[in-house]
C-alpha cells in the first residue's frame, strides 16, 4: 500500500479514560481508540465510529491518524468486539515507521471454481480465513488471492502453497491448512449403498430348484 493510497482518519484526544467514558464516547457515534508504541506515550483518542469500521471492513491495515494537526502512520494491531461480536468497541493502533517490517495478519481470498466442484457432492472447505505475513509498513497487500480452479478431490490447499506478493513473506506455519476439496459423507454414503451386492435371501432356493419342482413328473 502506497502513502498515496493510504487512508486517514482524524481523532480527538480524550482526557477522560474508562469504562463509563468510553461508552459516552461510543453513545457520540464515536469510537475509542489508543495509539501507542516507538518509546512514546500512549494517547487515547476517539475516531468516528462510521468512518472507522468503514476503513476496517475494507482490510485497512495501515492508517494515516491526524490528532490535533499531526499526521502519523499506524497499524492497526487488535480489534476489540462486544459480546455478541456484532460491534467493534475499541480499536489498538501501533505508531510504525513506513520502511519498517511488520508483522500483520492478512485475509486469504479463494478465486476461480475448482475443477473438482463439476462431480456431484464434492465441497470445497476453507479452513483458515487468514494468515500472517510480513513485510515492509508501506507495502501491506490488503489481501492474498489464490486461485482453486486446478484442486481436484482430495486435494489440500497449505500456506506452503500459497503465492506471495513481491516482498511478502509468509510467518504462518508452512504447513497450516488453508482449504481441502473433498466428497461430503452423504454423497459417499449414497456411493457405498450404490455399489453393494443386493443381499441374498436366506432360505431362498436357486431359480434352477424352483423350476425344477414346479415341472410335471
Amino acid at each position: 500500500m502506497s502513502t498515496a493510497t493510504q487512508p486517514k482518519i482524524s481523532a480527538d484526544v480524550r482526557e477522560r479514560t474508562g469504562t463509563r467514558y468510553a461508552s459516552r464516547t461510543r453513545a457520540e457515534g464515536k469510537l475509542p481508540a489508543v495509539i501507542y508504541g516507538h518509546k512514546q506515550d500512549p494517547v487515547h483518542i476517539a475516531v468516528d465510529a462510521k468512518a472507522m469500521v468503514e476503513l476496517l471492513h475494507h482490510n485497512a491495515h495501515l492508517i494515516d491518524v491526524d490528532v490535533a494537526g499531526k499526521s502519523e502512520p499506524c497499524l492497526v494491531k487488535d480489534i476489540q468486539w462486544d459480546y455478541l461480536g456484532k460491534h467493534i468497541i475499541h480499536v489498538d493502533l501501533a505508531r510504525v515507521n513506513l520502511s519498517e517490517e511488520v508483522d500483520v495478519e492478512i485475509e486469504i481470498e479463494l478465486v476461480g471454481e475448482a475443477i473438482g466442484l463439476k462431480e456431484a457432492g464434492a465441497l470445497l472447505e476453507q479452513n483458515n480465513n487468514t494468515i500472517h505475513v510480513k513485510c515492509r509498513a508501506d507495502a501491506i497487500p490488503e489481501r492474498l488471492t489464490h486461485d482453486v480452479s486446478e484442486m481436484e478431490i482430495g486435494n489440500s490447499l497449505l500456506v506452503s502453497g500459497l503465492t506471495m506478493p513481491a516482498g511478502v513473506t509468509a510467518a504462518s506455519d508452512p504447513d497450516l491448512l488453508i482449504a481441502h476439496l473433498s466428497m461430503t459423507k452423504i454423497a459417499e454414503e449414497e456411493e457405498t449403498v450404490e455399489g453393494e451386492d443386493q443381499p441374498e435371501i436366506i432360505g431362498g432356493k436357486p431359480e434352477g430348484e424352483e423350476k425344477a419342482e414346479g415341472e410335471d413328473k
